[in-house]
């Protein structure tokens, strides 16, 4: 049998590149390992609802595994090619690298924080937990009644439901990546 799509070929190289065997990903996803072999094969085309579950176990987009590409996992972004939300006088460049995903479960985004800028940040009512990790400058991010002060290299994770803020009090601007998982 010849696949339409590359489904068998693109779980074989995913399953090697993580090191899983197929009893591993038939653990993770439920599907069978004599399924998953047949897939692998190209003897069995899958249903819509087996290639779901095997990407929701492997935790990928679901066409990851029907994409026809020799680099899966190459996403390249760059902030120059992307339109920022500016809020806060212009203060405030939130850039959007990889948006939510229902098989990641996350959000990234590289944000530019400007001198003076005093942001309160909306409460994210589905978010879990916001990753804060600070590349360039230093800030300051009240939470909770909790004043915590960033520097670079600096990372703190923090409750995405309760509000906060971002204080930059120095005069330069504050470079920091925030990682939202839901």
């Amino acid at each position: 049998m010849n696949d339409i799509l590359p489904i068998g070929e693109n779980l074989k190289k995913i399953r090697s590149s993580r090191g899983l065997s197929l009893d591993a990903v038939s653990s993770i996803t439920g599907v069978s390992k004599t399924m998953l072999s047949q897939i692998e094969r190209s003897e069995s085309v899958p249903t819509v609802a087996t290639v779901s579950k095997i990407a929701n176990g492997l935790k990928l987009r679901f066409d990851d595994l029907l994409e026809n590409s020799k680099d899966l996992y190459c996403d390249i972004k760059k902030i120059s090619d992307i339109s920022p939300v500016i809020d806060n006088g212009g203060k405030i460049q939130l850039y959007c690298l990889f948006p939510f995903s229902p098989s990641s479960g996350f959000e990234i985004f590289y944000c530019v924080i400007k001198p003076g800028c005093d942001h309160s940040s909306e409460t994210h009512q589905n978010g879990r937990t916001e990753y804060m990790m600070v590349a360039q400058g230093e800030l300051d991010l009240i939470t909770d009644s909790h004043t915590f002060h960033l520097e670079k290299g600096s990372s703190i994770a923090f409750d995405a439901s309760k509000s906060h803020q971002y204080i930059n009090h120095t005069d330069q601007d504050a470079i920091v990546y925030f990682v939202l998982s839901y």
